[in-house]
């Protein structure tokens, strides 16, 4: 694990990637799109499209870690080319780090991404109440804010559908009190004495109520964000009945290190509720037994998927949990 300056553990620092000499196939990788500007900086993602089609897919943000204070967008690189190639729209963002000043400056920016997808859902021919958030680390902790922060329908403003966080920390209070005010001060710019309604306002667990996102977490039991901090949030979203999964790995991996692993598992979850969106939207154009074969048809690929998502992501299951 890398130090940062004055001996600071970074948070999720992003994975050596090395760039592929070229997108999959037939993925249209369009870089440095400006989403928003905030204190005089550009705000940038880029855009993995799929192929242009028809129907309208779903479209996944997705939230590099660095501890709020380093790290770049291209780290999901490779996953976000698997689900461009996989037919769906992804946004891997860069935002504002370090600049506790202008707090909640990094919270804002992945909120403006969001609201930039939804609106942008004409051009690239992306379905409005279908859009996922995936982050790591201090990314999942964005990711994870995106799927608690505000109430009601989870198809417009800054609400996702459904969200994944690995390594997420979602309770700074706890988290400032194990692990020291220099792991938050990144992203609040002052420490528990000074701002403590900052630490509240800023953690995940303190926005989940019933009509949040649904959520799925990874953890190992021995890393560098304590996995107190995904059993808490699992707790509480348990209580609030919102649908989730807690994926518990053996050692010590961090975010980025759980991608062979975690990845397959975390597509399938999303693919879960995206799925059940779009059964929910379409209309049968013939009443009758075809519209039911259609919705039982529909019904047995959801159950696959859940059963999918539970069966094969190599975590321990003692500690796997699902609400909904």
């Amino acid at each position: 694990m890398r130090r940062l300056p004055g001996g600071l553990l970074a948070l999720g620092l992003v994975a050596l990637v090395t760039p592929a000499a070229g997108a999959q196939a037939g993925v249209d990788v369009r870089r440095d799109i400006e989403y928003g500007s905030a204190n005089g900086k550009r705000l940038l993602l880029d855009a993995y499209v799929p192929p242009a089609g028809e129907e309208r897919r779903p479209a996944v943000v997705m939230i590099h870690g660095g501890g709020w204070r380093v790290g770049d967008k291209a780290s999901w690189q490779p996953e976000a080319e698997q689900l461009a190639a996989k037919g769906w729209v992804a946004f891997s963002v860069n935002y504002r780090l370090d600049e506790p000043a202008v707090f909640p400056a990094e919270i804002d920016d992945v909120q403006a991404a969001v609201r930039w997808v939804r609106a942008h859902a004409e051009e690239y021919r992306i379905d409005p109440a279908r859009i996922a958030a995936v982050g790591e680390s201090a990314g999942g902790h964005l990711a994870a804010m995106l799927a608690t922060l505000g109430t009601g329908p989870l198809d417009r403003d800054a609400r996702i559908r459904v969200g994944a966080a690995w390594s997420p920390p979602v309770d700074l209070t706890a988290l400032a009190g194990s692990r020291g005010a220099s792991w938050i001060g990144p992203l609040l710019g002052c420490d528990q004495q000074t701002c403590p309604d900052r630490l509240a306002t800023s953690s995940p667990v303190t926005h989940v109520d019933a009509s949040d996102a649904p959520l799925y977490l990874v953890n190992s039991t021995r890393e560098v964000v304590p996995l107190s901090q995904s059993q808490a949030m699992a707790e509480r979203l348990k209580a609030a009945g919102v649908d989730h999964r807690l994926a518990v790995y053996q050692g010590n991996r961090h975010a980025l290190d759980f991608r062979a692993d975690a990845w397959g598992p975390t597509v399938a979850f999303l693919e879960k509720h995206l799925t059940a969106v779009a059964v929910a939207q379409s209309d049968s154009p013939v009443p009758g037994i075809v519209g039911i074969g259609a919705g039982v048809a529909a019904a047995t690929a959801v159950l696959l998927l859940r059963r999918r998502s539970r069966g094969h992501d190599g975590a321990d299951a003692r500690t796997g949990a699902s609400a909904g």
